[in-house]
Formats: C-alpha cells, sequence, structure tokens
C-alpha cells in the first residue's frame, strides 16, 4: 500500500493485503475506482467516495444487494463508512465495459445485447422493491443540487443557454402527466455494461437505480448510442430489439435535461 491509502479502514487494509491496485479512469461517476488485482484468488473493484447525500454509495450498495440472484450484477465484497467516506469492495464482472473499442467495433452485436440488457433490467418484478427513484424524488434532489450549487452553471449555459435555475423551473412546467413504472438502472449508457466476447456479462455502476419511468434509461440509452456512433442511425434497431413500439420524444428530451442534474 501507500500514501493514498493511509486513511483507509484497517479491516479494509487487511483484507486487501499487498494485492496490486490500479486506478480505472472509465466512467464519469467522479468516485475514486480502483481496480484489485486480486482478492481470495480473483480480481475485483474499489470504489471510494464522499459520504455527502449526493455522493454517497449506499443507494449502490442497496442496489446491488437487493440485486443479487435477480440479475448479472457484482457481488458486495465488504462495506465500510469511514472517515467521512463510504467505501465498497465488489468482484469483478468478467469482460470489457460496452464503451471499450473492441466492443464498440462490433455495432449491431453491441445493440442486441444494449437492447437486451435493458429488457432484462426493466422485467424484474418491483411490487416487493424498497428501492424508489422515481420522477418525484428526481426532482427534489434536483432542487437541492441547485439550491447547493451542485451543477455547474457553464454547462448548463452551453448545452441549453439557460441557467440551472431556469431549467429546473423548465422541468416543473414539462414533468410527464404519468410514469410507466419498472426497475430502472438509471444510469443505462455502454461504460455501464460489461459485455464477455458476444455475450452480456453484468451491470455495473447502480447507484441510481430503482422504481422509475423506463423513460429514465431509455432516453439515456439512446444519448449514450448518438454519443458513441455521432448520430442515431442505430436508434430504430436499438427500439426494435427492446421492444417499444412509438416512442415518446417529448419524454426522451424531458429526461435527457433532467439528468444535467446528476
Amino acid at each position: 500500500m501507500n500514501e493514498s491509502t493511509r486513511n483507509w479502514p484497517e479491516e479494509l487494509l487487511e483484507l486487501l493485503g499487498q494485492t496490486e491496485l490500479t486506478v480505472n479512469k472509465i466512467g464519469y461517476s467522479g468516485d475514486h475506482v480502483y481496480h484489485v488485482k486480486e482478492y481470495r484468488g480473483t480480481p475485483a473493484f474499489l470504489k471510494i467516495a464522499p459520504s455527502v447525500w449526493w455522493r454517497t454509495l449506499r443507494p449502490e450498495i442497496e442496489a446491488l444487494a437487493w440485486l443479487d440472484g435477480k440479475l448479472p450484477v457484482p457481488k458486495i465484497l465488504y462495506t465500510a463508512e469511514h472517515g467521512g467516506m463510504d467505501y465498497l469492495l465488489m468482484e469483478a464482472l468478467g469482460g470489457k465495459d460496452g464503451s471499450h473499442e473492441t466492443i464498440q467495433a462490433k455495432r449491431k452485436l453491441f445493440v442486441k445485447l444494449y437492447a437486451e440488457g435493458l429488457r432484462s433490467v426493466h422485467g424484474l418484478d418491483i411490487r416487493e422493491c424498497p428501492l424508489s427513484n422515481g420522477l418525484e424524488k428526481k426532482l427534489r434532489d434536483a432542487k437541492r443540487i441547485v439550491d447547493e450549487s451542485l451543477v455547474d452553471p457553464a454547462d448548463i449555459k452551453e448545452e441549453y443557454d439557460c441557467t440551472p435555475e431556469e431549467l429546473y423551473g423548465l422541468l416543473l412546467e414539462s414533468k410527464p402527466v404519468t410514469e410507466d413504472l419498472v426497475f430502472a438502472h438509471g444510469d443505462y449508457c455502454a461504460p455501464n455494461l460489461i459485455i464477455d466476447g458476444e455475450k452480456l456479462s453484468g451491470f455495473i455502476d447502480l447507484g441510481r437505480a430503482g422504481v422509475a419511468d423506463r423513460y429514465q434509461d431509455i432516453s439515456l440509452a439512446i444519448r449514450s448510442l448518438r454519443h458513441d456512433y455521432g448520430d442515431d442511425r442505430y436508434k430504430a434497431l436499438f427500439l426494435e430489439l427492446y421492444g417499444l413500439d412509438g416512442l415518446d420524444e417529448d419524454k426522451v428530451r424531458y429526461y435527457i435535461r433532467l439528468d444535467e442534474f446528476f
């Protein structure tokens, strides 16, 4: 271990021993993520984040625990809250994340796995799901993020030519009347799928998961495809394989705007 680990929980340091840690730079959460070369004979990942309400790993830990045995997600190996930080050690799923160049090179295969993966997430029975991340909660969190100046006004200005307060007001004015509730990943994009060869290995980064409108995921999935390929050429194929007829474009735009606060 080194200077960067000196504030970590002693129990965690004992568990890790002298294994090699490598900083993982894929993803956008802002958390510190380390690839653990070997933990009890297998690779793992360690995620560390501040325990503050808008960065805590507690929602992800709760989601992983509930999803265990329901979806292919990393198994929790160790968790702790220590010194104002949350720690989550979890198994590494086999394969590469969906943004890897070798995965993106097989575009139609990726889109197929992308759509089938989302269909499996949305197919979960939500009747006894304790995790809620629906629109009312998202809007409350967005309001708090605006009030506490936790979003960069320059980003909002560049994308929407308005202030965070104005964008939030627009979201209130244009709020969808109904929600088509499913179990949602919450941040469904290429880097959050792990693919092994030609099969989906599992899902990661589930800190926003919970019962929500299916468009929470569909919207971000479409945006991710557009980002990856530069246009919407695979949008129709994705929707066909997912099984959605009659895309609600207004909802797509709404949930993409809402995501600016997260």
